[in-house]
């Protein structure tokens, strides 16, 4: 009985007694996401019909492969970025297609920086750090006729232009 009452005297004295307390806040400011705009539209040109076609489009504008160079309608994709927050490092990423008729495998450039899709995954991307609130990337890359097209027809393949926060 006394090791009992010891022990509930010493657990009583153990309790912590708060000497003082305050709060504080936690703040933020709150901003927008940013904007994507196509500034001028991608543009292989004319390609060759067949199943199997290829046709590459660098970040100048010159064509290679299976499509016709002289072409007036070839142009890389132009693509602007605005309502960055400055001095933010971001991901830019553009991820192609695969819609049974064309395959797209993009190619960005951002900042000088190239950047290819080396392993065939539809998906390229840059890390930037833009030192104002704006930023143009151009797209181009490589289209693959997957299946035989109609000579005079125009076909599309998408691209999905992505901006991530690191």
């Amino acid at each position: 009985m006394f090791l009992r009452l010891t022990l509930l005297c010493c657990l009583s004295i153990t309790v912590p007694v708060t000497a003082a307390s305050t709060v504080f806040q936690a703040a933020v400011t709150a901003f927008d996401e940013p904007s994507i705009s196509e500034a001028s539209p991608l543009h292989f040109g004319s390609i060759l019909n067949t199943s199997g076609s290829t046709c590459s489009l660098d970040n100048s504008g010159t064509v290679s492969g299976a499509c016709v160079s002289a072409n007036a309608n070839i142009s890389v994709g132009l693509i602007d970025i605005s309502g960055l927050l400055a001095n933010q490092e971001y991901q830019i990423e553009v991820v192609g297609s695969d819609n049974g008729i064309l395959r797209f495998q993009p190619a960005i450039t951002v900042d000088s920086i190239v950047s290819t899709d080396s392993d065939g995954d539809q998906s390229v991307s840059v890390t930037t750090i833009q030192p104002t609130d704006t930023m143009t990337i151009s797209v181009h890359g490589n289209l693959e006729v997957l299946s035989e097209l109609q000579s005079s027809d125009t076909y599309q393949a998408s691209y999905t232009v992505n901006v991530n926060f690191q």
